[in-house]
């Protein structure tokens, strides 16, 4: 699975998820998508397990997963990281 693809079914989660299909890349979820901190569990989950992306403490911070911009650029740096 490349990048594309993994962003694709990133937002495709979110949006199912939170029930927000015009979420703008750049809205911060937690404002108006309505995660909770459940559903940032299960998102880790899903970005760990659904797209082969391991995740570190240092990775989980609220930055990083406050919008789809945000997270799809971290699943880029993680990539780009040996």
């Amino acid at each position: 699975m490349d990048l594309t693809d993994k962003r694709a079914q990133l937002r495709e989660f979110v949006t199912r998820s939170l029930g927000t299909p015009n979420l703008a890349g750049d809205d911060d979820i937690f404002e108006v998508g309505g995660a909770t901190s459940l559903f940032s569990v299960e998102l880790v989950i899903f970005i760990e397990d659904s797209l082969g992306v391991p995740l570190a403490d240092d990775d989980l911070e609220r930055d990083n997963f406050a919008t789809i911009n945000a997270m799809a650029a971290m699943i880029d740096r993680k990539h780009a990281t040996p």
